[in-house]
């Protein structure tokens, strides 16, 4: 049987994002019941353009290629990290998420223009709206009805506001391992986005 590598393609955050993230999620630590959000590690936060599965090992050039490909025709970006939000209700939250504007569309292009090369390869594009968003902390499995809603009703009354422009100049092909205490994600591949243009005039 082929090896295979749980993958997916992201956008990383820099150093200065990250602390400001975890500002954020300290600062919603004391407010939420105690343990009721399972809060992602700084090293972990990022933006997923697309989530592959478990891909075989010899897949793993091919999408590198067509990825590459992608990439020298996108220019680098930058979106804003602002408000908050869960999935999927405020009533039964399990996801809590801030939210990414970007309103260039360039970070939609990137989305449509990954899916599409890496759908040949067998991997495509989830069928519901792109919809970008950055997870911070998920729901406990042991948390309450009552500690669900509280976790609801705090994210929908708070007013967070911009909180980082984040610079995107690269995207990565991230491996995905597993672990008891939380997922822990290694780059195979990153990949710097162009230089010197703009998307106008470009065919999307």
């Amino acid at each position: 049987m082929s090896a295979v590598i749980r993958s997916f393609v992201a956008i990383e955050l820099n150093e200065s994002t990250r602390r400001a993230l975890t500002t954020l999620q300290r600062d919603l630590a004391t407010q939420v019941p105690h343990q009721s959000i399972r809060w992602i590690a700084p090293e972990s936060l990022h933006v997923t353009l697309q989530f592959l599965g478990d891909v075989p090992y010899e897949k793993i050039a091919p999408i590198v290629d067509a990825l590459r490909k992608v990439c020298v025709d996108i220019p680098a970006f930058s979106f804003d990290l602002v408000g908050l939000g869960v999935f999927p209700n405020p009533r039964r939250p399990r996801i809590v998420w801030v939210g990414v504007y970007e309103p260039k569309g360039v970070l939609v292009t990137l989305h449509q223009r990954v899916g599409r090369v890496l759908s040949p390869l067998g991997f495509p594009p989830e069928e519901r709206t792109f919809t970008p968003h950055l997870t911070i902390g998920r729901a406990s499995r042991h948390a309450s009805p009552a500690e669900l809603r509280a976790i609801g009703e705090l994210v929908t009354r708070m007013d967070v506001g911009l909180i980082e422009t984040v610079p995107v100049e690269r995207i990565v092909l991230m491996k995905s391992d597993l672990r008891p205490d939380g997922a822990v994600y290694t780059p195979q591949a990153i990949l710097p986005l162009a230089t010197g243009h703009s998307l106008e005039g470009r065919q999307a």
